[in-house]
């Protein structure tokens, strides 16, 4: 309103005012854990941390009901199985939820260490690849060079070995229960341009003179223990197919020497009984090495021309394998393993490895033609006929024998009837 000296004047204005609601605040739920999976029991940690929030609730294994309705918390699961956890914030405004799945598996106990290699043995520098086989395992530490560190905690890895040596690789399995270990043994040789042998089994020299040596064929491995040994003769030099045994020790690269001889061996003194077929040595490694204390179950596997057994008439169950040991010959029992177009092939178990000879019996009945009598029905006229006159000669000079036994004993009897009658007349006379 507005007044002067000539009157008044008015207006009128309204204002409205509005009433303004508070903005609602809402919860916002949220929370972690140290671990969504693991072994049964697992106890699990959840860390409440929502916003907002008047109140919280905690529903671990997803069936519905509250089991905790605070903040933080650790929760066991007892039972292996697949659990959706959730946690709802509330407050007056409303509520809010958050889930995480909880993967409890069954507990498998201690792991088992196991791994492969691509080798166990060759000369420097020598590549092997490791691969991990354990079970029950979440981790693993592998030691290929047994110096006590770490060569790597992969599944598989390549390991160079440069230098030459007996090496311990380890694998160490790992998981919540405890660790398991297992080894195995490198070896790694240093190549020679000699072709040599470092150590282990060696390749031993033969006391066999070489002048009686006919042919040899040699054949050579790396020797670990626990293993079956194989010496194969590939180029059939001799009559020997294959070596074999079970090595007790670690012995690296290992040469096996057969030699076919030319006569009996100057190691033994005097050739097997029977036909023979064969002789040869068998030499192991280094003198002393092919001992029970070293290996096992030691065989032999050799071979026999089938012209032999007909140009000898050799009866086939008469074959023996005979080792020379203690200054005599000892017979081993054979078994027929196979057969070619010309060959025979049997396996022997042996005591040990030396000088060996291979031989056959005639068969029966071809020993005794010569001595055998001919059957009647097959005699001839021939045959007959020198056993007839064989007869009549005895009977004419039985009947001469008899003829002169009569004359002598007549003749003495006349003797004695004289000497009789001297006797009388002389008696007369006197």
């Amino acid at each position: 309103m507005v007044s002067n000296a000539n009157g008044t004047v008015s207006k009128t204005l309204q204002i409205k005012v509005l009433e303004v609601e508070e903005e609602k605040i809402l919860p916002v739920a949220d929370f972690n854990t140290n671990v969504t999976e693991g072994y049964a029991p697992l106890p699990v940690l959840f860390t409440d941390r929502s916003q907002n929030a008047a109140s919280t609730g905690w529903d671990f294994e997803g069936d519905g009901s509250e089991e905790v309705n605070y903040g933080t918390v650790v929760y066991v699961y007892t039972s292996p199985g697949t659990y959706t956890a959730s946690l709802t914030a509330t407050n007056e405004n409303g509520t809010d939820t958050k889930t995480t799945t909880i993967n409890v598996m069954r507990n498998p106990g201690l792991p088992v260490a196991d791994f492969s290699v691509s080798a166990t043995g060759g000369y420097s520098p020598l590549s092997v690849t490791f691969t991990d086989l354990s079970q029950n395992a979440i981790s693993r530490s592998w030691d290929v060079n047994n110096d006590g560190i770490e060569d790597s905690n992969a599944s598989s890895f390549v390991y160079e070995y440069s230098s030459a040596g007996t090496y311990t690789a380890k694998l160490t399995a790992i998981n919540v229960n405890g660790t398991d270990t297992k080894t195995t043994t490198i070896i790694v040789d240093r190549k020679s341009s000699g072709g040599g042998s470092s150590g282990g089994g060696g390749g031993g020299g033969s006391p066999e003179p070489a002048k009686n040596v006919k042919v040899k064929e040699l054949s050579q491995l790396f020797i670990t223990n626990d293993k079956a040994v194989k010496f194969d003769f590939t180029k059939n030099a001799t009559c020997v197919v294959y070596v074999g045994f079970d090595a007790i020790k670690n012995v690296g690269k290992t040469t096996t020497i057969v030699e076919e001889l030319k006569n009996k061996s100057a190691l033994v003194s005097e050739l097997p009984e029977g036909e023979v077929y064969k002789s040869f040595n068998v030499w192991v490694g280094n003198s002393g090495y092919a001992t029970p204390k070293n290996i096992e179950k030691p065989v032999i596997c050799f071979k026999v021309e089938k012209n032999w057994l007909q140009d000898k008439s050799i009866d086939l169950s008469s074959i023996i394998l005979n080792r020379y040991s203690d200054k005599k010959w000892e017979q081993l029992p054979v078994n027929l393993s196979g057969e070619d177009n010309d060959y025979l092939y049997f396996t022997a178990e042996v005591p040990g490895y030396a000088s060996f000879a291979i031989t056959g019996k005639a068969t029966v009945q071809q020993a005794k033609t010569e001595n055998t009598p001919i059957p009647a029905e097959e005699r001839s006229i021939e045959d007959i006929q020198p056993e007839k006159q064989e007869a009549q000669d005895t009977e004419t000079g039985n009947e001469s024998s008899k003829n002169n036994r009569n004359t002598i004993l007549s003749v003495g009897i006349v003797i004695g009837a004289l000497g009789v009658i001297g006797l009388v007349l002389k008696s007369m006379k006197e």
